[in-house]
């Protein structure tokens, strides 16, 4: 046995098959993107934006990735959210800017059984 763990073709074999077993199960364990219920996906969007984060933001998105995440989290650097919920197929956040309220809302689509928004207005028919 002393041999075979001093052995270097043994740990070229074995290396990398363990690394290859470790690459599978991260993949079949990452987390599904969007929220299970409107309800939970509408207080994440609200918590990332009001974190201004768009990395928590990011796998919540429909479409656009990194880019459309950090640009939607931008727009609220300087608002004051306040709440958000799921109303009539959209979170709807509320927020504040320079004393005017007004609110954001995202459509809501179902993707692979999991909710999520999708900021990026996209022509449908």
């Amino acid at each position: 046995m002393y041999e075979r763990l001093t052995n270097l073709r043994f740990w070229l074999l074995v290396f990398p098959i363990g690394w290859l077993a470790m690459v599978f199960v991260c993949i079949a364990a990452w987390p599904s993107p969007g929220a299970e219920s409107p309800d939970e996906l509408a207080s994440e969007v609200t918590n990332a934006l009001r974190a201004h984060d768009f990395h928590r933001l990011q796998p919540l998105l429909a479409v656009g990735g990194e880019d459309v995440a950090k640009s939607t989290a931008d727009q609220f650097r300087t608002a004051q959210v306040e709440r958000g919920y799921y109303r009539d197929g959209a979170v709807v956040v509320e927020y504040a800017h320079a004393g005017t309220r007004a609110e954001f809302r995202l459509p809501v689509e179902v993707r692979e059984g999991r909710y999520v928004v999708n900021p990026v207005v996209t022509p449908t028919g």
